[in-house]
């Protein structure tokens, strides 16, 4: 297939129909009209209620049925009054029962008609240099975008999005760190359409590249010096912000590959990937021994959290303990995180090895250092069978010492609470840790979703990297 038919495809399955677009309005119109009786009710002036996002620009998929509803309050109002006003008439809104959700502060996640609606309370500022709290500003990106975009460029915006999506690369939230709805509705601005996007980033250098749609930055390395992210799109409606903040390198690298191969050989398969098959209980040790590595999985059970916080959790969690495996001489390789958002999650390690020698290196004072030298000396001939040495090298006293835990998981067991954790993880984890390694793992594999994760993570090659022949030298790239 080439780009046009790819496109046309895509456009089929992701662009809404008539009766999605009536449905919205429908929706809107009713939530709309709901929500303005109980502000008359409350006595609340000069309130307004406003559609937002992704269906308010007219750039949303067909399945993504996320209605963003904003109750703009006056200004007169106190942040703090808001929070309590703002949240009490979000919830009288609610027709089919609400869900309570915290950013900046609170809002309400609803259901009605077959969309999933967010009710947002906001100021009604008159300018995004008035903004008293960060949501203050999507009105202004929703107005913006619906007076830039032309009205092609809507499905330009609708195929990006579902690029992005095929390669796990959409959503600005702590779980993803890729791009949001509106940064790819500022590529789109930026570039023109989707086949410019997509050559221009496969030419995207990290740390160099500035996007700047409206010109309010004249001198690039200022720009780059002030905002120090991988990827910078200098947000239209407020010059002070990086519109790309959230994007890490990881989503930006990816982005760039899978441009790259697209360019390559233009692919459905970067749109809709195949489903990940599960690995089966028999496959683990195969892969474990071909690669001649290891694998360890530590098992969280955890209660529901908000999803920003529960991945924010995750990540701190992980790294902790990427960094304590790696001090710990198991040298780690790789690493993954997998949760199903509800009550479990699963931290994934690669390793070198999950059995250290009996004895480890111990580094002491250098022999000049006559006080501490002579402390060293007796702490360790003292030690019988647990030590080799003390001897000399390079100046200093050196010992061979018995290690207190040789194997991974009581290493981990024994030392993970003295690493850096999530706060509620590590409360969690205070409970008991449960490691599995290598073999072990077949254990979880009743989980469908983490089977499919695992093979992901074994794997290694993105599920979206197609075959591509090179012309040049008649070679097939993988």
């Amino acid at each position: 297939m080439n780009v046009d038919e790819i496109k046309r495809t895509v456009l089929r399955r992701e662009k809404p129909l008539k009766e999605d677009y009536e449905r919205a309005e429908e929706v809107f119109r009713l939530m709309k009209e709901r929500g303005l009786r109980i502000l008359r009710e409350q006595g609340i002036e000069d309130a307004d209620i406003m559609l937002v996002g992704s269906i308010a620009k007219d750039t949303w998929l067909r399945d993504d049925k996320d209605m963003d509803i904003f109750v703009l309050f006056p200004p007169s109002i106190k942040k703090e009054d808001l929070k309590i006003i703002g949240l009490r008439v979000a919830k009288s809104m609610a027709v089919e029962g609400y869900e309570e959700k915290y950013a900046e502060h609170p809002y309400v996640e609803t259901t009605y008609m077959g969309f999933r609606i967010d009710i947002v309370p906001c100021f009604k500022v008159k300018s995004p240099k008035e903004i008293i709290s960060a949501v203050d500003r999507t009105p202004f990106h929703t107005e913006y975008i619906r007076r830039r975009l032309r009205p092609y460029q809507k499905d330009e915006v609708r195929i990006l999005k579902r690029f992005l999506k095929g390669i796990g690369a959409y959503g600005a939230e702590v779980k993803v760190e890729g791009f949001s709805g509106y940064l790819t509705e500022l590529l789109i601005i930026a570039y023109g359409s989707f086949e410019e996007v997509i050559k221009m980033v496969a030419k995207w250098r990290p740390w160099r590249v500035v996007i700047d749609v409206e010109g309010h930055h004249e001198d690039k390395r200022k720009v780059i010096k002030q905002f120090k992210t991988p990827l910078i799109v200098v947000d239209p409606v407020d010059p002070r912000r990086n519109a790309a903040a959230a994007v890490s390198l990881q989503k930006m690298s990816e982005f760039i590959a899978a441009a790259q191969q697209f360019l390559l050989k233009p692919s459905l398969v970067f749109f809709y990937p195949p489903q990940q098959v599960p690995l089966a209980s028999g496959e683990l040790s195969a892969i474990l021994k071909r690669s001649g590595t290891h694998i360890i999985a530590v098992r969280i059970r955890h209660p529901p959290m908000v999803p920003d916080i529960l991945w924010g959790e995750l990540k701190r969690t992980f790294r902790g303990l990427w960094n304590l495996l790696d001090n710990g001489g198991f040298i780690v390789r790789d690493g993954h995180i997998w949760s199903d958002e509800e009550a479990l999650s699963i931290l994934l390690f690669e390793l070198e090895r999950v059995k250290l020698p009996r004895m480890e290196v111990h580094r002491g004072p250098h022999v000049y250092d006559r006080e501490n030298a002579l402390k060293f000396i007796k702490k360790y001939q003292g030690m019988g069978d647990r030590c080799i040495g003390p001897y000399i090298k390079n100046g200093r006293w050196y010992v061979y010492r018995e290690r207190e835990h040789s194997y991974v998981k009581d290493f981990i067991v024994a030392r993970i609470r003295s690493t850096r954790l999530g706060k509620d993880i590590r409360e969690l984890i205070g409970r008991g840790v449960e490691v599995y390694v290598d073999e072990e793992i077949n254990m979880l594999l009743d989980n469908v979703e983490f089977s499919r994760e695992l093979r992901k993570f074994l794997k290694k090659k993105p599920i979206w990297m197609v075959e591509h022949e090179d012309k040049g030298q008649g070679r097939v790239l993988t």
